[in-house]
């Protein structure tokens, strides 16, 4: 164009603009724009609909303000065009205005201005006005449908967002990817597997299953959510190519759904393919499922990973290491980790305490606390949390107390529910049961299991069987179909020799509810092996038995005998 003498042509350029545009070369395109002596209303409707299009809506915005200065008026596209931004910029007034130009004009109907106008009242959270607008519509497109779904879906009416997609099957629309996906969300948020699972169906019977790599991985999102996660895997290993989004999704629903061996297969899987490069949401799965697991070896693994990723400085990772190697009994190497970050936040500050106090550090994880505040950092509930939990395990009485009375009147920290399991722990462990019980009854909240356990296993070291029963019966009231309650209260019973009330208790028990049963884990040469209460199913289940067999002996030999007072 420059050689042909036709650089100043308003039409050509226009063109050229639009094909940068759509090219995602915005900058190059607004430099034409730039270039352009003689601009036309076609020329301005081009800029602002590419920088909408590329998310840039204050450039937008901007540019439809200097067009109208310039005294050039809107057609439908530049209104079409300009409305998404004002809606992602939830300029409500300005886009009232916008509306009420549109209506003062007198235009004609048209779909895709009231197509815009339906997003961008939806983006305003304001469904009243969308549902209003998409009502009056003489004629919708499956980009209409698909706004008032999304709308719905998006501020959280899904179950609205679901009667109008079948209203929409209803008039004999065809669905496309963003209807799935809006589904999708709105199944996210009712949180029910079986609305999930309907959906997955549906998206296979329209062939959107099969075309759509995005679809999938939404649809594994929605059986994570709801820690159905056997079926997320089965569609993970369904995806034709398998991403970061993919992998870091899958190491994620195996961490938090406790399959921490499946974890950590998944991520050696994972580094043996090059083109996949982790991001730290993977880095802190793997770590976790390590941390949860007790795989030291292949945390370390991990930790050499984070570093030679560059995420050696991120706080988050960081964080997730110190807590992994204090689970893993290697307290050193935290707090090496620890001291070795250049910045600390609250999160990293929080996680040596917790590794001091889960170690039994009480008087280290105190000292940091108050280097903390040296640090111009404000502790939280979690900061506390961990120093409750240092003091509880070491017996501190009187630190602990202070602090929670700390908590609560110079930081004005509101106490949880964990706060006061640990208050209660500290004073149970103490044998300060009397106390633990009148704390629990001054309680401004409804105390769960995990206040009432605390108090519990304090009757059975200290034989107060008589507030030991009172409180194992409510735990057996609050959690009836937890098995492991029923044998605390079969427990207390056993304690004063009431083997009718036993044997009462653990009839109940197996007619009505299932313990789950108990592992162990053993890490050898980067795997860990699990071994499972009653499963005899195991490869060396004979060996393993002989060894354990072995070990009776010695222990019977070496004087030391059960104590079958709690045996049941």
């Amino acid at each position: 164009m420059i050689t042909s003498g036709l650089s100043n042509n308003t039409y050509l350029l226009n063109k050229l603009m639009s094909s940068y545009s759509s090219c995602g070369l915005i900058t190059d395109s607004e430099r034409i724009f730039h270039h352009i002596l003689h601009k036309n209303l076609f020329t301005w409707t081009i800029t602002i609909s590419g920088f909408a299009k590329h998310g840039l809506f204050i450039k937008a915005v901007y540019f439809f303000g200097l067009m109208v200065i310039n005294g050039f008026i809107p057609n439908a596209v530049t209104i079409s065009s300009i409305l998404p931004a004002i809606g992602h910029l939830g300029l409500l007034l300005f886009g009232k205005s916008v509306h009420c130009f549109w209506i003062r004009q007198g235009f004609e109907s048209n779909i895709f201005v009231e197509t815009s106008l339906v997003t961008m009242y939806s983006h305003f959270g304001d469904m009243h006005h969308s549902r209003h607008l998409f009502d009056e519509m003489a004629k919708k497109n499956i980009v209409t449908w698909n706004a008032i779904i999304s709308g719905y879906s998006d501020n959280g009416y899904a179950e609205e967002a679901l009667r109008v997609f079948h209203l929409m099957r209803a008039t004999g629309v065809l669905v496309d990817c963003f209807t799935i996906m809006s589904l999708l969300s709105a199944s996210l948020i009712i949180g029910c597997l079986k609305v999930g699972s309907l959906i997955h169906g549906f998206t296979i019977k329209t062939g959107w299953y099969e075309c759509d790599a995005v679809i999938k991985t939404a649809i594994m999102d929605v059986y994570v959510s709801q820690s159905s996660i056997d079926d997320a895997y089965r569609v993970f290993t369904e995806l034709p190519i398998l991403d970061v989004v993919s992998w870091t999704l899958m190491l994620k629903a195996f961490s938090s759904g406790g399959y921490w061996r499946n974890a950590i297969e998944l991520f050696n899987e994972m580094m043996r393919l090059d083109r996949v490069q982790l991001d730290s949401v993977a880095l802190i799965s793997v770590i976790s499922s390590c941390k949860s697991s007790g795989s030291l070896q292949q945390g370390k693994r991990a930790h050499v990973l984070t570093v030679k990723l560059g995420f050696g400085t991120d706080t988050f990772v960081g964080s997730s290491l110190i807590d992994m190697y204090a689970n893993c009994g290697n307290l050193e190497n935290a707090r090496q980790i620890f001291e070795e970050m250049q910045e600390k936040d609250i999160v990293c500050w929080n996680a040596m305490i917790s590794a001091y106090g889960m170690s039994g550090y009480a008087n280290h994880a105190i000292d940091l606390f108050w280097e903390m505040m040296g640090s111009n950092l404000t502790p939280n509930q979690s900061t506390f949390m961990g120093v409750l939990s240092a003091c509880s395990h070491a017996g501190t009485v009187i630190h602990g107390l202070r602090f929670f009375d700390l908590m609560v009147k110079y930081w004005h920290i509101v106490p949880n529910l964990q706060h006061y399991a640990c208050v209660v722990d500290l004073l149970g462990r103490a044998g300060r049961l009397d106390e633990a019980r009148i704390f629990i009854d001054n309680m401004p909240l409804k105390p769960d299991s995990d206040i009432y356990i605390a108090l519990v296993a304090a009757c059975r070291v200290y034989s107060n069987v008589d507030l030991g029963l009172q409180f194992s019966q409510k735990l057996v009231e609050l959690e009836p179909n937890d098995a492991g309650y029923h044998i605390l209260l079969s427990n207390m019973h056993a304690l004063v020799g009431d083997w009718d009330s036993v044997n009462r208790t653990r009839n109940l028990r197996l007619s009505k509810v299932k313990k789950d049963p108990g592992f162990s884990s053993i890490e050898i040469s980067c795997k860990v092996y699990m071994f499972m209460a009653g499963r005899k199913d195991h490869l060396h289940y004979i060996e393993i038995n002989m060894v354990l067999e072995g070990l009776l002996l010695l222990i019977k030999d070496g004087g030391y005998a059960p104590v079958a007072k709690f045996m049941i």
